[in-house]
């Protein structure tokens, strides 16, 4: 059976639940999982005391975790880990974060980086949080 029979087979009906189901659903995805862009990220390690830093200005910086300094590079609105001495380099794969409630972190080095809008309050976690 090939794929115009069985759209031939279909009722009216039929084409209209489709139809209906498919708009329901990139409706729903445009509506619940919008992302907005982030204007600054907290930056937090046990050696140091919480860093906000604004995406909006060109940085690097060099934060102390648990193993070592970790650089964390600030550019158009991006943030990410391009160092740091952890084993794996999870962090640095993990590549540039720029949406509200992203979270990403060196975990041996025990530094996060988590962004935020100064508009929204809210927190946007998956099923992990630390």
């Amino acid at each position: 059976m090939t794929l115009q029979n069985i759209i031939s087979d279909f009722k009216l009906a039929d084409k209209a639940v489709f139809l209906f189901s498919l708009s329901l659903i990139i409706t729903s995805y445009f509506y619940f999982w919008q992302s907005t862009p982030a204007s600054y990220a907290i930056i937090k390690s046990p050696q140091q005391k919480s860093l906000q830093v604004s995406l909006n200005e060109n940085q690097l910086y060099n934060i102390q975790g648990a193993l070592g300094k970790s650089a964390i590079e600030v550019k158009q609105g991006k943030i990410r880990f391009i160092s740091s001495p952890c084993q794996n380099k999870f962090c640095i794969q993990h590549g540039w974060q720029q949406h509200h409630g992203n979270l990403t972190a060196c975990l041996p080095n025990r530094i996060s980086i988590q962004l935020a809008n100064l508009n929204q309050t809210e927190n946007y976690y998956d099923a992990i949080n630390f």
